[in-house]
């Protein structure tokens, strides 16, 4: 089973850093709406990699495109389900 979840920051000067990195919390819906909770209420996303952290203001961020996070891990008030609607030949938007 692979274990590896991917996410891509956009920074508002256009540049994106791609992200892989292991599950961190696992089994436990609670714990994980905590934790969502937490990040986006905070001012930084803090990020380890192999050999450095990454402080990331959350000013400097347009957003972020992250795969596979449960439904259960979002805090009240996220909308679930939707679709990116894009007309033909443009790319969608955020």
């Amino acid at each position: 089973m692979n274990d590896e979840k991917q996410m891509t920051i956009h920074f508002n000067n256009g540049t994106m850093m791609p992200l892989a990195f292991p599950t961190q919390i696992k089994n436990s819906p609670g714990a994980l709406l905590e934790a969502a909770k937490r990040i986006l209420e905070g001012d930084k996303l803090a990020i380890q990699t192999e050999d450095q952290l990454l402080i990331i203001p959350w000013n400097s961020v347009k957003y972020l495109e992250a795969g596979a996070v449960p439904a259960a891990a979002l805090p009240f008030g996220v909308i679930k389900g939707a679709h990116i609607i894009a007309n033909a030949g443009e790319a969608p938007q955020a």
